[in-house]
């Protein structure tokens, strides 16, 4: 930012958690007290204990406005946070409230002495593919992964799957994930998904349960085409992030390909992947020589 504009935060978060409300307003009373414009989600702000009816904001306007972006909460928050930026390419700062909070970068503790950083451009950005299906007019982006699985059905379901019309694999199973690396560690994961560093330029095709020993899951490179056919008549569903799903009739014929625009997040200076995946997935940590 040049020394003239004035920096303005848009604030989102999840109003579910009762943490979310004293960290709101120690945030909002740090920014007041040092004269920082901010903005603050209409659905937040309704949940907090202050007066924020001046800051209170749609997210159309915050997504106008805001330089950054504050996202209170888990990972869940944090992807919901992303969906909503989309292509507007914000930074977003995830202070995580959640469990794991592997996309959320500092603590509410840490809050304080970050925001300075922020408006001292004492940071790094690293820039999350986005992942995008497309089911005749169903248009879903996701910053995890793309679920394609037999909904609520007690059967299995087939899938022909397909990268730059080649055929790679069918598979009776309870679906596919197609996963982003920053999503590898996700759902993917734990259907024996690989660890894919986030600066790979890769998508990664994971089978859910499949009925067979020789299906493992494959990466592939971001910058073809997937298609996953489903060519019975069942029920099949699409879910992104764990988040926003459409049931579909098939036989189906689902589209996925990198989204036209990525996500940036906020990091500080000297974190590293590695060093996230020790201290959130106790990577490599041998409890020998704790």
């Amino acid at each position: 930012m040049n020394g003239n504009h004035k920096v303005t935060f848009g604030i989102f978060g999840n109003t579910g958690k009762e943490d979310v409300k004293k960290l709101l307003s120690e945030i909002v009373s740090y920014l007041v007290s040092n004269k920082i414009e901010f903005l603050v989600d209409e659905n937040l702000a309704e949940i907090s204990s202050g007066n924020l009816h001046k800051h209170s904001s749609s997210k159309k306007k915050i997504l106008e406005q805001a330089d950054y972006i504050l996202s209170l909460g888990g990972d869940g928050t944090f992807l919901n946070t992303a969906r909503t930026v989309g292509s507007n390419n914000i930074p977003i700062l995830g202070i995580n409230l959640g469990r794991l909070g592997f996309f959320s970068e500092v603590s509410p503790a840490e809050i304080r002495g970050f925001i300075p950083k922020l408006l001292q451009n004492k940071f790094r950005i690293t820039e999350q593919v986005i992942i995008k299906s497309v089911y005749k007019n169903k248009v879903f982006y996701a910053l995890n992964d793309i679920v394609i699985d037999k909904s609520d059905s007690i059967r299995m379901i087939e899938t022909d799957t397909f990268y730059n019309d080649e055929k790679v694999v069918k598979c009776i199973s309870d679906g596919i994930i197609v996963s982003t690396p920053a999503g590898s560690t996700g759902y993917s994961l734990s259907c024996n998904g690989p660890v894919v560093n986030p600066e790979s330029n890769v998508f990664i095709i994971t089978p859910i349960s499949p009925h067979t020993f020789n299906v493992r899951p494959i990466i592939i490179p971001d910058s073809g085409e997937i298609k996953i056919i489903v060519p019975q008549k069942t029920k099949t569903r699409i879910t992104a992030d764990g988040q926003k799903s459409a049931v579909i009739n098939a036989p189906c014929e689902i589209i996925l390909t990198k989204a036209e625009y990525t996500i940036k997040v906020i990091k500080k200076i000297n974190t590293t992947y590695f060093n996230t995946l020790k201290k959130k997935l106790y990577w490599n940590v041998d409890k020998r020589y704790r």
